[in-house]
């Protein structure tokens, strides 16, 4: 993975279906990382549990907060072209990662991710409320 790829400014508005689809990849490969854990966690009794559980909470913040804040994107944003940055084109920073990251609870919960498509399709950034609390879009990569 290349680090901090060149945003296309402007594309946000064109990304709405890349978002999805790097967000089925990267819940597929979340998958992969929680499934053998909680198959292991059940084998290994109740304290075997909690111990690999709080290993896949770790894999789960490295994955979404250091990553977008170290590099501007997940695995499966950087397969599909995908980078987030701040509003004005510089850097996701590690705090706006965690807070878009956190925030992505009450875009998600109880509704099945309806809000963030909802604010994704009608705000004039095509954010969601992660992105609006930490002042990020998506766009396409150069």
């Amino acid at each position: 993975m290349k680090k901090h790829p060149q945003p296309q400014l402007g594309t946000n508005g064109d990304v709405i279906w890349h978002r999805i689809l790097a967000y089925i990849i990267d819940s597929i490969l979340m998958g992969l990382i929680w499934g053998p854990v909680v198959l292991a966690g059940a084998a290994l009794g109740d304290i075997g549990f909690l111990v690999l559980a709080f290993t896949g909470l770790i894999a789960t913040l490295v994955y979404g907060f250091l990553l977008e804040g170290l590099y501007g994107y997940t695995p499966g944003k950087y397969m599909v072209g995908l980078v987030v940055v701040k509003s004005d084109g510089s850097n996701c920073t590690l705090g706006a990662s965690i807070l878009r990251n956190l925030l992505w609870i009450v875009d998600a919960l109880p509704t099945a991710n309806l809000v963030a498509m909802v604010l994704i399709l009608f705000t004039d950034d095509n954010q969601r409320v992660g992105d609006l609390a930490a002042d990020t879009i998506v766009v396409k990569q150069q």
